[in-house]
């Protein structure tokens, strides 16, 4: 096996959390990878990349199956805000993981209790994820990477350190809180829980975090750095964080209402989601269950405003992953958007769908309207969503909906899961700054009409 940048074979490091069967993926024998890394690297064509596990942790479920389940009934994670004070703001509606436990992933685990938030949500989802996987990590240390998406890191971290200095003080307690809170320490988490040596990249870019960081992956894969990486998202609920969609006049005093007449704003919410993907080669060879393949990724920046998205830079993000798979717009059968529930934000969507899609614009589903707007973890949860709709040939509905707005025109899918033929799914995602970042998923093996 082929290892990088000089490094040595995966020693006690990367064995670190694995030989005590503390969270070992399943650890079948193969000798495939091995295999599939020298394929790659000769290569001229660029590895075919697929999606073989799945893990999430949100406001309307704690695993991958419950939370499609009921999303697909029209769940409401929605409730009053309980971790924080938000006596002065201008809601008190909230997206909160209530009840979660990081014993019931990790059981016999009590060193994990004392990580921040973040970081268990996201080790929950990662579990969840590696076990459906079933890829020896173990064996193949150095061929396993993790990218990680995020908005605030462990900011409960922070604010805890913020508020002993307000207080005059700063302890041993404090000073730990701050050294966890920097944002790399997630995805790092991850790697050391599961022995995974590969790259490792922590990605900022606010709402479409868990976009790009799929991205990334799949760069790295292509250019041979990987056969395989955890991807996806995490952020906790953060005071700062809601103090600053308060500021802005963007929560809604009830709920989301993405695309529909007389909606009121967005709700800040937490979670996590993680995907495994791995080269078809890999994946082939070991016999794995394949949930959806990977065909396109794009990006772009709207280089517009810092909170006003801009229609020409999202369509442009999704056309570059149509081009990239080589699929015509007209060929796109679902969308899984951004869809936050805010006027501006949903309006500038629909214009960015007209623009690539024509009056034709393929059905399309907020997530969002159930589970709230979980930061960085917001697309990483949609892309489970998205991947299970393809499986499931089933789309969620987007709740809470009043009615058409004559400036959305666009079918929402609204207030009930509907059958439908899905043979792939245009995940889009956007962010402050005008950070767009689009992911096509295909079902696997493809099926045509």
């Amino acid at each position: 096996m082929r290892h990088h940048g000089g490094r040595a074979p995966r020693g006690e490091r990367g064995a670190a959390g694995i030989a005590a069967g503390e969270s070992a993926a399943v650890a079948s024998p193969t000798r495939v990878v091995n295999a599939s890394r020298e394929a790659l690297m000769k290569s001229a064509n660029p590895p075919r990349i697929v999606v073989t596990g799945m893990g999430a942790v949100t406001t309307i479920g704690r695993d991958v199956p419950t939370f499609f389940a009921n999303a697909l009934a029209g769940a409401i994670g929605i409730s009053a805000v309980r971790g924080i004070d938000v006596s002065r703001m201008n809601s008190d509606r909230g997206g909160e993981v209530h009840d979660f436990d990081i014993a019931e992933h990790f059981p016999g685990r009590a060193d994990l209790a004392q990580l921040g938030r973040a970081k268990q949500l996201a080790l929950a989802a990662a579990r969840q994820c590696v076990e459906d996987a079933g890829f020896p990590i173990a064996e193949h240390a150095f061929d396993v990477g993790v990218a990680l998406g995020y908005t605030q890191g462990e900011s409960k971290e922070l604010e805890f350190c913020c508020d002993q200095i307000a207080a005059g003080r700063l302890d041993d307690e404090g000073l730990r809180a701050f050294a966890g809170y920097a944002p790399q320490t997630v995805s790092q988490g991850i790697g050391h829980e599961f022995g995974a040596c590969g790259p490792m990249i922590t990605i900022g870019n606010a709402c479409s975090a868990s976009n790009f960081a799929i991205g990334a992956a799949i760069d790295l894969m292509r250019r041979g750095d990987a056969v395989a990486m955890i991807v996806g998202g995490a952020d906790a609920f953060s005071r700062y964080g809601y103090a600053g969609f308060s500021r802005l006049g963007a929560i809604a005093p009830d709920v989301p209402r993405p695309f529909s007449r007389d909606r009121q704003g967005m709700v800040p919410a937490e979670g996590a989601a993680m995907l495994f993907i791995e080269t078809l080669d890999s994946a082939l060879a070991r016999g794995a269950v394949i949930h959806a393949e990977i065909t396109g990724y794009g990006e772009s920046c709207d280089a517009h405003h810092i909170t006003q998205p801009n229609p020409a830079g999202i369509a442009q993000a999704a056309r570059a992953a149509l081009d990239s798979a080589q699929l015509a717009p007209e060929a796109v059968c679902y969308l899984s958007v951004h869809g936050t529930g805010t006027q501006a934000s949903d309006k500038v969507e629909s214009a960015a769908f007209t623009q690539l899609f024509g009056e034709r614009i393929p059905p399309l589903s907020s997530v969002k309207s159930m589970v709230g707007h979980a930061m960085g973890a917001a697309s990483a949860i949609e892309c489970v969503a998205a991947v299970s709709s393809l499986k499931a040939q089933v789309l969620t509905p987007t709740m809470n909906h009043l009615g058409p707005d004559e400036q959305c025109p666009v079918d929402c899918v609204p207030l009930q899961a509907r059958p439908a033929r899905v043979r792939n799914v245009l995940k889009t995602a956007s962010a402050f700054g005008g950070n767009n970042a689009v992911v096509l998923f295909r079902q696997y093996p493809a099926q045509e009409d």
